[in-house]
């Protein structure tokens, strides 16, 4: 097993997270604790599952604090 970080598309990134595209747009540009996404090539962009998991994570604390 190795600890090579996993990228996530931006497809498999918004099943993740559970958010259309064009949101999940939204919120990376309006969002300072949205994971920051990754250039993999000229045209292409990913996430990674690490920065997708503790976004979510911090948003699962924030709703339990309130």
């Amino acid at each position: 097993m190795t600890n090579e970080p996993i990228v996530l598309s931006v497809e498999e990134a918004c099943k993740e997270i559970g958010l259309s595209e064009p949101t999940m747009r939204r919120r990376a540009a309006d969002d300072p604790n949205f994971p920051r996404k990754i250039k993999l090539s000229v045209r292409r962009v990913g996430y990674l599952r690490s920065d997708i998991e503790t976004y979510l994570q911090r948003q699962r604390e924030q709703a339990f604090a309130t």
